[in-house]
């Protein structure tokens, strides 16, 4: 009976919350490294937990706030600033060619024009679904392998516009349709990023709260980190790397090597002013800052930010904050695909693609709020 209790308590509580999330997410994280966690030591690990429990509570503070803004349009402007810049920046530095990166922009904006006009009717969902899987094959014909039997093609596409596109395509088409969400889970795996994975998944968990139990939403969860395990492995197999670890073991060594990164960041005392978080693939510089090889190196959500900004990098945190809020507090499903974002990145570390695709959900929800209340 008083676990039932608990049970009921918990059904009551938002766990799909941003705050919440950000929470469960590096409590998982902490879980799964349990096994090493005496390689990292007490005094890093109590450093660890002191950097997280201040950047987490930034990321809180304006949810303890009521908000009221009166939309005059400030925050759509803010927001299309935003998106704009990203876009045009991150797409000019992979092609090199402003036509490119403007192009690349109005394709953006095109499609959350798209969305803002469509998205209660079902033709939308189908569009972004053919969008999804046609970008899926222009990776595979312009890199020539498809991403997670080839190391080489998966670390190249890693800001690759046509994988944040399919990614989001995809993750938007599964959420309501049961066959969209099969294809799009068995794309999302050859594209090779385990975020995908996690991303469709949590989305489509997120959608369907209400309609889970909680035992078959916990089963499923689960199963997604075995799964996961397995995906990790097959990606090392790819990149010729020599691994005795069987997935679960791998999903504990990785939690763990989240924190050690993050014990080395915060040891280093190195601030980077932007480096990594505002530049696109400017994650591959924490490997060659920390252990002297580029490399694409995730250190849990608010490591980027630390290695970046120091502790004044909880002024970011709160802007985040502040922004899920915003996010939150809007449509349903383009929420639902942020949490996801959220969980993920709760292991990977802010970067740039999480900056791109968090500006395009903040413009998107702007749009809708404008067109409301206009």
């Amino acid at each position: 009976m008083h676990i039932c209790n608990i049970i009921e308590k918990i059904k009551k509580i938002d766990l799909f919350h941003p705050v919440p999330i950000v929470i469960i997410g590096h409590l998982i994280i902490f879980i799964l490294a349990l096994p090493y966690l005496d390689d990292i030591g007490l005094y890093p690990l109590l450093k660890i937990l002191g950097v997280l429990s201040i950047f987490i509570a930034g990321f809180s503070l304006p949810f303890l706030f009521p908000m009221q803004i009166k939309f005059n349009g400030c925050l759509l402007y803010i927001s299309f600033l935003l998106l704009s810049s990203l876009s045009i920046f991150g797409a000019f530095k992979i092609t090199h060619s402003l036509v490119l990166s403007i192009v690349y922009l109005l394709f953006v904006l095109i499609i959350a024009e798209l969305f803002v006009k469509f998205y209660k009717k079902k033709i939308f969902t189908n569009i972004l679904f053919v969008i999804g899987i046609t970008a899926f094959i222009l990776i595979v014909l312009i890199y020539g392998a498809i991403p997670i039997l080839n190391y080489n093609v998966r670390m190249a596409i890693n800001s690759e516009p046509l994988r944040l596109v399919s990614m989001g395509a995809l993750i938007y088409a599964g959420i309501e349709n049961k066959i969209y969400f099969i294809v799009a889970f068995v794309i999302l795996v050859l594209l090779g990023y385990k975020a995908g994975v996690l991303m469709l998944f949590i989305t489509y968990l997120v959608y369907r709260y209400k309609e889970m139990s909680f035992k078959y939403m916990v089963l499923s969860v689960f199963g997604l980190l075995i799964f996961l395990g397995i995906m990790g492995k097959i990606i090392l197999l790819s990149s010729n790397q020599s691994w005795k670890l069987n997935p679960i073991e791998l999903l504990c060594y990785r939690a763990y090597f989240d924190l050690y990164v993050l014990s080395k960041i915060i040891e280093s005392n190195i601030m980077t002013f932007g480096k990594i978080t505002l530049i696109p693939n400017g994650e591959q510089l924490i490997g060659e800052l920390l252990f002297n090889y580029k490399h694409n190196i995730t250190t849990t959500l608010f490591g980027t930010i630390y290695l970046d900004f120091g502790i004044f990098g909880i002024l970011f945190a709160i802007l985040l904050g502040a922004v899920s809020k915003f996010i939150y507090e809007g449509d349903k499903k383009l929420y639902a695909i942020y949490a996801s974002l959220l969980l993920a990145y709760c292991e990977i570390g802010i970067n740039y693609g999480f900056l791109v695709v968090l500006s395009l959900l903040f413009y998107a929800n702007a749009r809708l709020k404008s067109i409301k209340e206009g």
